[in-house]
């Protein structure tokens, strides 16, 4: 998570095995080390092995471009020393929002006033200051499904299609009956790349909705996206094989 650098947290550079003093062309030559290692095409689809593979991509997508990794390493203090890290006000508000008896009324209505802000600055593509805001609020309200929403919304801003999918997957535990959620996990894992686990959500989002509108229109999408992926002689023969149905 972006906004400390707590020992327990892996940062972007972490996930690559690289510090954070390192070339582009490091971090280039980790990326595709480990891209080779953990593709599915190798991995054989391994859950556990292609999510680390979405983390990893993750990671390339944003060290990989000056300005997004200038943007991540202010945002999880790179060049800043661990007291004055410490001594941030952030700092001193999640140490006081976790004491035993705190008022949640009030942490509730922080929460509200945090979300609308951080909404507004996800609409101006603000997406790390946004999740900075938001972070916080984890520790007190895990299972909030708005919190939830909004960092998944922050996380795809960011490009961290793991993580968004991770919150959007809490958002649609807790909130079990929303046609919404479940179309936007699976949108979220078409952005990913996932079309097995995208066409899983949209069928859940179906189950409750077989005329949505969304829903369906995306699974039309996977299908396309998996037609482009097939040879062109093979492409030709299904869109024959159509024409062929749509005539009986």
């Amino acid at each position: 998570m972006t906004g400390n650098m707590e020992e327990s947290e892996q940062t972007f550079y972490d996930i690559l095995g690289v510090n954070c003093k390192v070339s582009n062309d490091e971090i280039e030559d980790a990326y595709h080390d480990l891209a080779r290692k953990l593709h599915p095409d190798v991995t054989g689809d391994d859950p556990e092995l292609t999510a680390r593979y979405m983390t990893v991509n993750e990671a390339y997508q944003v060290l990989s471009k000056p300005e997004d990794r200038a943007d991540y390493d202010a945002s999880i203090g790179v060049n800043q020393k661990i007291k004055d890290r410490e001594n941030k006000p952030e700092s001193r508000i999640i140490r006081s929002e976790i004491k035993p008896g705190v008022d949640m009324r009030h942490l509730d209505a922080k929460l509200r006033r945090t979300l609308k802000q951080a909404k507004e600055l996800c609409r101006r593509d603000n997406f790390w200051e946004a999740t900075r805001l938001m972070e916080k609020f984890l520790k007190t309200h895990p299972d909030n499904p708005q919190l939830r929403k909004t960092l998944a919304t922050a996380a795809l801003g960011r490009r961290r299609y793991h993580e968004a999918v991770n919150h959007m997957k809490v958002a649609c535990k807790v909130e079990y009956s929303s046609v919404e959620n479940f179309v936007k996990l699976g949108w979220m894992y078409i952005q990913a790349g996932q079309l097995t686990l995208a066409e899983k959500a949209l069928h859940e989002a179906l189950s409750w909705n077989a005329e949505h509108k969304g829903a369906l229109s995306m699974m039309r999408k996977i299908e396309e996206l998996r037609d482009a992926e097939k040879p062109p002689i093979k492409r030709m023969l299904i869109k024959v094989a159509k024409a062929l149905k749509r005539k009986e």
